[in-house]
């Protein structure tokens, strides 16, 4: 069906030429990630979308090939209305569509989570842009955005990140990542302890929670 691939087309679009932060990023450190989104149900009379969406988000380590894993998801819950040409926008404070809602809202945690491992909690801006799509969202009366629907919503993850109990989390992806994978290959030594140091505050923040 067209619509299907019209679909693709726009939100390819609106994910690659949209400028998510002020942050200016070199070609090979654009973050590489991808968005599954598997039609479970179409309803073209009325251009209902019924989805799931699978979210993964990959980092360089510096001065090699190789793709740390930062985040995996399933959204069970992607349900939008969508006929073929309709402008996919996102506009500051107004948002009128459930499908450029939670696209925006995984696009700003990944690169918040990005950021998390370029510098102690920097990624905190981008998440708190995530929330604000979470309270703009409440008005589409639409699944994944309300407080107490489920643990493992788009509310729960966000507010969790931003939550002060999760700066120990927060402050190991720095650790592992900045001082431990993007050191190895000049402090090899130096950098496999600050991961297995970092590896250690995870644990025990683990068995605390």
């Amino acid at each position: 069906v067209q619509v299907f691939k019209t679909l693709e087309t726009a939100l390819t679009e609106f994910i690659n030429e949209r400028h998510w932060t002020q942050a200016q990023y070199e070609i090979n450190e654009r973050i590489r990630c991808s968005m599954n989104l598997t039609v479970k149900g179409y309803n073209e009379n009325e251009g209902r979308w019924t989805c799931e969406l699978i979210v993964q988000s990959t980092r360089l380590v510096y001065q090699s090939g190789y793709q740390s894993t930062l985040f995996t998801f399933k959204d069970n819950n992607v349900e939008f209305n969508y006929r073929e040409f309709d402008p996919l926008e996102l506009r500051d404070n107004l948002i009128d569509n459930n499908l450029t809602a939670v696209i925006a809202y995984y696009a700003y945690l990944m690169i918040g989570l990005d950021m998390d491992t370029m510098s102690p909690k920097g990624g905190t801006e981008l998440f708190r842009a995530a929330e604000n799509v979470v309270t703009a969202a409440q008005s589409l009366n639409e699944k994944g955005w309300k407080a107490f629907d489920d643990s493992r919503n788009r509310y729960a993850i966000v507010s969790d990140y931003l939550d002060e109990g999760m700066s120990p989390l927060r402050q190991m992806m720095y650790e592992y990542h900045r001082k431990g994978m993007d050191e190895m290959v000049i402090k090899e030594k130096l950098a496999a302890l600050s991961m297995c140091y970092s590896i250690t505050v995870m644990e025990y923040h683990g068995r605390e929670y």
